[in-house]
């Protein structure tokens, strides 16, 4: 198998996309396979590296452009085979709103929430929810632009933070746990548990070395475990992702998981949450990533 191995872009998530691409890298020397590394400006540029000694595309891309499924719809135009969800999943999936609808209407429980159409600079929308809600950008990820609102001297500082987006998503804060469930080929890896420096798990939570602490396999009894593992999977497939994603929770204390948002390019380093449940379940970093590509590449059998 040749590979080109694309990342970098032109998303918010530019520099967390080339920490993944390194990692990644290191993965496929590792596994013997003949590959071309590019660092691109443009997500758009791959088929511009792309020729037919090729056999597929392996993205590490994060965010818009890459994972909202511009690029997937480019590839495809080009019939260049890439790994991981297609357009359609791709586009449901980054739109929290539409994933939302999706798990609604197929009984995955989520929060309650609301839609906003917003003009940056001005104030606020009026939502009905009741204090306290989350305030997000309905197509970004890595949780840019994310605000917790308890009172309004929060929501005058999510003026600043969610306010510079034009599509934004009020929803019920749900207290408790974090958790997210890794799903590769239709194999449900171990729960995370996420113990966040902040009270979500936010960019800078993410990001910042010692800042957050982890726990895979989560301490959950067997029961709920299994059916938080189930609603992943049932996630996954109500929208449509194809070969794998990563499916966020939260527990709220009476023992309920709500599904937040379904990540099709996620992190993707050795300390990322997918590599970490698949570690839990027995797998090294490379054998993920070859096992990305083996599944990517079914699509196209």
């Amino acid at each position: 198998m040749k590979v080109l191995l694309v990342g970098g872009g032109s998303s918010h998530e530019r520099e967390v996309s080339l920490r993944s691409t390194d990692a990644m890298e290191r993965a496929v020397d590792e596994l013997g396979y003949e590959y071309v590394r590019v660092n691109l400006d443009s997500e758009l540029d791959v088929s511009k590296y792309w020729n037919d000694t090729f056999d597929i595309a392996l993205l590490g891309f994060h965010g818009r452009a890459g994972e909202d499924g511009l690029l997937q719809s480019m590839l495809e135009n080009s019939t260049i085979p890439y790994t991981g969800a297609g357009v359609r999943d791709s586009l449901l999936a980054f739109s929290k709103d539409a994933s939302k609808r999706i798990f609604k209407t197929h009984e995955v429980p989520t929060a309650d929430w609301e839609l906003h159409l917003h003009t940056p600079g001005n104030d606020l929308p009026v939502t009905r929810l009741e204090l306290p809600f989350v305030i997000k950008p309905d197509n970004e990820g890595s949780t840019i632009g994310l605000s917790v609102c308890t009172d309004r001297t929060s929501l005058e500082k999510a003026k600043m933070v969610s306010g510079a987006f034009s599509h934004l998503i009020y929803e019920k804060f749900i207290p408790g746990r974090e958790l997210t469930v890794g799903v590769v080929g239709g194999q449900v890896y171990p729960i995370v548990e996420i113990f966040p420096g902040h009270e979500l798990y936010d960019y800078e939570s993410k990001y910042t070395k010692g800042m957050s602490r982890y726990e895979c396999p989560a301490n959950l009894d067997l029961p709920l475990t299994e059916h938080i593992q189930k609603l992943a999977k049932k996630a996954m497939d109500v929208v449509g992702v194809q070969v794998y994603g990563r499916v966020d929770f939260r527990l709220d204390p009476d023992g309920n998981p709500w599904c937040l948002e379904i990540n099709t390019l996620p992190g993707m380093t050795e300390t990322s949450l997918l590599p970490m449940g698949a570690a839990a379940f027995g797998l090294t970093f490379p054998e993920l990533i070859d096992d990305i590509l083996k599944q990517s590449m079914k699509k196209y059998n």
